[in-house]
C-alpha cells in the first residue's frame, strides 16, 4: 500500500493526526474507480432529473465492489492511533456518502476517516481547511463541527467512504 502523509497545523486527539487536511493517498483498485464513476453519473443524473430538490447528500451501504480487498488498501487506523467505531444497533455505520455539493452542516456522529473514491473537483471544507481531494486521498475530520462540500460547475460529484473512528 502506497501512503503519502502530510503534516498539518491543527493536531487531533492526544497528538494524533490533524483534523481536516489531506493526510495521505492510497492506490484504489481499478474496480473501485470504475464503479465509483458509474455511481457518480447515476447520482448526478437522478439529482438533475429531480431538479436537485432532495437531500443534498445520499448515503449507501458499502457495496461489495468497494469493500472487497479494502483491508489491503485502506489506511491503517492502528498506525494512526485510531480504531473503527462500534457499529450495529446504536453504533456508527460505515457508509458511502455521495453529493454534488452540500452547505456547511453538522452530523453529530464524531470522528470520521474519509477515503475519497471519486471527486470531479468539489471542495471539502471544515473550519479554515479547504481542499479538492482526488480519488484515493484520505483525511480525518470531526463531523460534529461544521463541514461541507462546495459545488462546482458541470456534472460534479463527490463520493467518499465514511468510516467512523475513535481513539484507540
Amino acid at each position: 500500500m502506497e501512503v503519502r502523509q502530510a503534516r498539518g497545523q491543527t493536531r487531533g486527539v492526544a497528538g494524533r493526526q490533524p483534523f481536516g487536511p489531506l493526510l495521505g493517498t492510497v492506490s484504489l483498485p481499478d474496480e473501485v474507480v470504475r464503479h465509483s464513476a458509474e455511481l457518480a453519473e447515476e447520482f448526478f443524473s437522478a439529482a438533475e432529473a429531480n431538479e436537485f430538490c432532495g437531500d443534498p447528500v445520499e448515503t449507501y451501504v458499502i457495496p461489495r465492489w468497494a469493500s472487497r480487498g479494502g483491508a489491503t488498501w485502506l489506511p491503517d487506523l492502528a498506525e494512526l492511533g485510531y480504531r473503527r467505531a462500534d457499529g450495529g444497533y446504536r453504533g456508527r455505520e460505515e457508509l458511502l456518502v455521495v453529493t454534488a455539493g452540500v452547505d456547511l452542516h453538522t452530523d453529530g456522529e464524531g470522528l470520521v476517516l474519509m477515503v475519497v473514491l471519486h471527486n470531479d473537483g468539489l471542495m471539502f471544507r471544515q473550519g479554515t481547511v479547504r481542499h479538492k481531494p482526488r480519488a484515493g486521498d484520505w483525511f480525518i475530520f470531526d463531523d460534529r463541527l461544521p463541514h461541507g462540500v462546495d459545488d462546482a460547475p458541470g456534472r460534479t460529484t463527490f463520493i467518499g467512504w465514511n468510516i467512523p473512528i475513535v481513539p484507540a
